[in-house]
């Protein structure tokens, strides 16, 4: 069946569970938990590796938002109950050792190797200044370069904005070029882009931060998508810009 009618006969598993736990009918409710169970596990486990879901019906739609984060079905709270009950160590929303085995040579391998993961690491230099950094600059780039080994260009691209917007912020903090600026504003919200350009950079580096920056925008804004090749080169761009900015100021 179509996921769609999975998720419509899961809601009437879901009403029978009920049924049959209301009415303290023990034949039938064994019966049909364990139904309900296999079905919904087996929706959870095809919906996965899914990105989007096209559904037409808006009440199965909503079946399937409540069984993916969304709360979950009455049947859900019942089985809960009788695991609690039973001291049993088993999760309605969790996968099995066996079932993450088997979704990971299915999903997880065609796409992905260790080969692939060391290559892309291999391929993004390291952020290098004459002094230390704040911990969550060292964490932005940590990201970039596991998005990028993870083959997810478009987040590592349009990461590298934000990690100028935190390099920026950085120096004008550690350099007070905001004598009135507190720990807690919003610098890009109180702050035009054209006078923190100008605070951090100069010359030949504020040109190219200027387009840099730009050019970062327009994923960001959700008008373009990246390569590899163009996700590898904004991130060397922002490096040497960024390290460029922390030098200006002897940071």
């Amino acid at each position: 069946m179509s996921l769609q009618d999975d998720a419509l006969y899961l809601a009437e598993l879901d009403r029978r569970v009920i049924r049959d736990l209301l009415e303290n009918n023990t034949e039938d409710f064994g019966a049909a938990i364990s139904d309900y169970m296999t079905l919904r596990r087996d929706i959870q486990k095809r919906i996965l590796g899914s990105p989007t879901s096209t559904i037409q019906k808006s009440d199965a739609a909503d079946i399937l938002r409540k069984i993916s984060g969304g709360g979950g079905l009455p049947s859900d709270k019942v089985i809960e109950r009788l695991v609690q009950q039973s001291d049993e160590n088993y999760s309605i929303e969790s996968l099995s050792e066996e079932e993450i085995n088997e979704l990971g040579h299915e999903i997880f391998y065609p796409w992905f190797s260790h080969y692939d993961y060391i290559q892309g690491l291999a391929e993004l230099r390291p952020l290098i200044l004459r002094h230390q950094i704040p911990e969550f600059i060292s964490r932005l780039v940590k990201e970039i370069k596991e998005c990028y080994a993870f083959q997810q260009y478009d987040a590592a691209y349009s990461m590298c904005r934000t990690f100028i917007e935190a390099c920026i912020r950085d120096i004008c903090v550690r350099c007070n070029l905001f004598p009135d600026l507190d720990d807690n504003v919003i610098l890009f919200g109180k702050y035009h882009w054209g006078t923190l350009r100008d605070k951090v950079s100069s010359g030949d580096v504020r040109k190219r931060l200027n387009d840099l920056y730009a050019e970062l925008s327009t994923l960001v804004h959700g008008r373009k998508c990246v390569s590899q090749d163009q996700a590898r080169q904004a991130f060397r761009d922002t490096l040497e810009i960024v390290e460029a900015m922390y030098s200006f100021h002897n940071l």
